[in-house]
């Protein structure tokens, strides 16, 4: 990972493991190990080296259990203040010449028993799945190829319901066990396991890879924070799906949540810890309402409707002003509003972005995982980009000039009202 990102880690308090790509003895494996020691291992936020990542070739081999050992020796020699471990897909030799046994997938390690076998042996979950996914798609369809229903919400999936969960809920239950890592932060380019073209992201991540939210990110949410959380899913924009059975669900650290469909109380349920609860409604629009109760009391409420078409576009920018120095960004989030100003979550206009002023569009994106159409200007001074939105949402990034100026950003659309948003740099 980069410096910068490292930074940000330190700065923000979240704890790294930071990861070497080659595993080996050789003198190049052994500079590559060095240089990333070298350059990072100032920054507090690293708890623990990596030296490698799913060595299926080793992972079961004597020899693999020697390199391990001596990657672990070198590495305590560049830096003896900190563990280091190997991310093991599933072997049962290499493991052994590690620091800290790190797993990737419980599916894939039988961790119970491996830690029953050994009980001093220090573990930590390397990789779990977050459930892959596309933002805001609820039914698969031939007519979305390269998008899918997240697999938290389909059983052929291991026969697991919410693996997201799955892998917490595992973890978190076993104080032996120093926690989880989940595969992927983000959505990301390349990979579109399991899907294929046109899909070209892999659809693991907890964010889409504009950084919108997907329904797991309000999972964790819930329990890896203390502020009361209430989301209910899916949309209810569900055309073409009326008269059927609906399972909605609910991520919530309330005690219980009560759900109410078109006027139509459905039960109250109580909330199992690290758990989610659902409910089966027959779709019609109108609106979803769930009420969420902390000791018998109503502290939160949470509701969805059926949007009216989309009327208009809004800008949201993550900051009004900018630095004149050539360098800084703003990242600027389109909705399609109807005219209530509610996000319409099925639409997909093409969008254009006009800028004036001393800035340039440096990119653009819309967290369609089959979107292949262009995402960046080929000129260096861009004022003028279009992208369509994906389920509702797109995103720019605006990057400052050197001159200070007011910039003026207008999004606009065929049948939508424009949207302007007014950045200063300084």
């Amino acid at each position: 990972m980069t410096p910068a990102l490292l930074d940000i880690c330190d700065r923000e308090g979240i704890l790294v493991i930071d990861e070497n790509r080659l595993t080996g003895i050789n003198t190049e494996h052994q500079r590559l190990l060095a240089n990333m020691i070298k350059r990072d291992r100032n920054h507090p936020s690293i708890i623990l080296w990596s030296d490698g990542n799913e060595e299926w070739g080793i992972e079961n081999t004597i020899q693999g259990t020697r390199i391990a050992a001596a990657m672990r020796e070198y590495t305590r020699l560049l830096d003896p203040t900190r563990p280091s471990t190997i991310a093991n897909a599933g072997g049962t030799e290499m493991i052994k010449g590690l620091d800290v046994v790190g797993f990737n997938y419980i599916v894939q390690n039988d961790v119970d028993n491996r830690k029953k076998a050994n009980p001093s042996w220090k573990i930590v979950g390397t990789e779990e799945t977050t459930g892959c996914g596309t933002r805001g798609v609820y039914f698969n369809s031939p007519q979305q190829p390269g998008r899918m229903v997240s697999m938290n919400r389909d059983t052929t999936h291991h026969h697991i319901e919410n693996v997201i969960e799955r892998g917490w809920k595992f973890y978190a239950e076993r104080p032996w066990a120093a926690g989880l890592f989940y595969w992927t932060g983000f959505d990301y380019r390349g990979e579109p396991n399991p899907l294929s073209y046109p899909a070209t992201d892999s659809e693991f991540g907890i964010l889409d890879y504009c950084g919108f939210w997907k329904d797991e990110a309000w999972y964790l949410k819930s329990w890896w924070t203390d502020e009361p959380t209430l989301h209910i899913f899916p949309h209810w924009n569900l055309k073409g799906h009326e008269g059927e059975e609906i399972e909605l669900w609910a991520y919530s650290n309330c005690d219980e949540v009560e759900l109410t469909v078109n006027g139509k109380r459905l039960g109250r349920q109580p909330m199992p810890k690290n758990g989610h609860l659902k409910w089966k409604a027959v779709y019609q629009p109108g609106k979803v309402v769930a009420t969420g109760y902390k000791n018998g009391k109503r502290i939160l409420t949470e509701t969805i409707e059926t949007t009216k078409p989309a009327y208009k576009i809004a800008l949201k920018a993550d900051r009004s002003a900018m630095t004149a120095d050539g360098r800084d960004v703003a990242i600027v989030t389109v909705e399609i509003q109807d005219q209530k100003g509610r996000v319409v979550p099925d639409a997909c206009q093409m969008l254009t972005m006009h800028l004036d002023g001393d800035a340039r569009i440096l990119g653009a994106g819309n967290g369609d995982p089959s979107y292949n159409g262009e995402d960046h200007p080929k000129s260096q001074h861009c004022r003028e980009f279009s992208i369509p939105a994906f389920n509702g949402l797109a995103q720019f990034i605006i990057q400052s000039g050197h001159v200070p100026s007011t910039i003026t950003l207008s999004c606009t659309s065929e049948k939508l009202k424009t949207g302007k948003l007014r950045i200063d740099t300084f």
